[in-house]
């Protein structure tokens, strides 16, 4: 065998094992990787074209106009590798092609074709959902989670015993009971003071118990003012828990607890879309519904509107020439839509489970 061949079969052998070492890497590095990467990718663009989705249909709703939905409901990240060598060898003396010539090249390669599937959110589950008063248990498991119970308050119930929180008021004059958010004032005091919770019933007869305690003689001046407010009666004994049960009703006659109603998520929608401020144009045309002045759940909320793209925006879209959005420092339209989306969401999903629902799906090619 002449030297050259020997030395041929050398580069050769090393390149295909260099290839296979590469080949073999490269599935076990870019797998893992791939879903690091695209995973929070996917995540993101799913979150924000819900809320796109969302705010969208807030805004051609005061034009009362109609809008869909489509759900997300499954994403198909098919991967697909790519691998090359090349080998480069000459034959001949070696002076011919010595310094001349690249042993082995090779390469790995790969690329995403998702598949995203959509379910269209309509018919009668979903409308029930959306109309339905958000039920005491979904309420107290928000009242715990955040740290503004009181604020959930004003946003989520619309009347507590006689105390009203009405959506809107009949002018801009008339304002919703100040009796109302003193109870709220003082929940939050209490709450945060640890005295007040709102804990579940252990027994199921009820949701949950409104459970005062370990008050006096610090808060008892507090805690009276705010049974007196709920026209509840007010122990004598500073010492005992006090447990008032709730219930989701309005109160007729001597109840003895309170009497709990709450907005539904289309209540929500309602609220927010009367914060929108249309173009001047869009008004005098009569392109858009007139709104009655907000109550305290829709005080502060601004979707604003221009017809130059905004800058420093936590979400905006584009409708009828022009951009409606939510400025990034405004933390309370944040926050409002924040809890409507997480309600929204809620509806969105029962609808999802539907059997009988359409499915579109899209494969995303290059």
């Amino acid at each position: 065998m002449r030297p050259y061949d020997h030395r041929y079969r050398l580069i050769l052998t090393f390149a295909i094992f260099v290839l296979f070492i590469c080949v073999l890497s490269g599935c076990a590095m870019v797998g893992p990787s791939s879903i690091s990467a695209g995973r929070g990718d996917y995540n993101e663009a799913i979150n924000r074209t819900e809320d796109e989705q969302l705010l969208l249909s807030i805004v051609k709703g005061r034009y009362g106009e109609m809008s869909s939905m489509l759900s997300v409901t499954g994403v198909a990240a098919n991967i697909r590798f790519r691998a090359n060598a090349g080998v480069q060898a000459g034959f001949g003396p070696t002076n011919n092609y010595l310094g001349n010539l690249v042993p082995f090249t090779g390469g790995l390669a790969y690329e995403e074709n998702p598949t995203i599937t959509y379910s269209p959110i309509r018919g009668e589950i979903y409308l029930r959902q959306v109309m339905t008063p958000i039920p005491l248990d979904l309420f107290l498991l928000a009242i715990r989670s955040m740290e503004s119970g009181g604020g959930l308050f004003v946003l989520l119930v619309d009347r507590i015993n006689d105390l009203r929180n009405p959506d809107f008021v009949d002018s801009s004059a008339a304002l919703s009971d100040s009796r109302f958010m003193r109870f709220v004032e003082l929940f939050r005091v209490l709450h945060g003071a640890g005295v007040l919770e709102l804990l579940g019933d252990p027994k199921k007869e009820i949701v949950f118990n409104m459970v005062i305690g370990n008050y006096a003689p610090r808060y008892t001046k507090k805690v009276t003012e705010i049974l007196t407010l709920l026209d509840l009666p007010v122990p004598t004994d500073g010492r005992r828990d006090i447990i008032i049960p709730a219930y989701f009703t309005v109160r007729a006659g001597r109840l003895e607890g309170i009497a709990i109603t709450t907005r539904s998520t289309l209540d929500l929608i309602e609220i927010m879309r009367a914060s929108i401020e249309v173009p001047e144009a869009h008004a005098r045309a009569g392109l858009t519904i007139d709104f009655r002045p907000v109550g305290l759940a829709g005080q502060g909320l601004r979707i604003i509107s221009s017809e130059e793209k905004p800058q420093y925006t936590s979400l905006a879209v584009k409708y009828r020439g022009y951009w409606f959005y939510i400025y990034e420092a405004d933390q309370k339209t944040k926050g409002f839509f924040r809890i409507l989306r997480t309600f929204w969401s809620v509806c969105m999903a029962t609808a999802e489970d539907r059997s009988d629902a359409p499915i579109l799906t899209i494969p995303v090619g290059r």
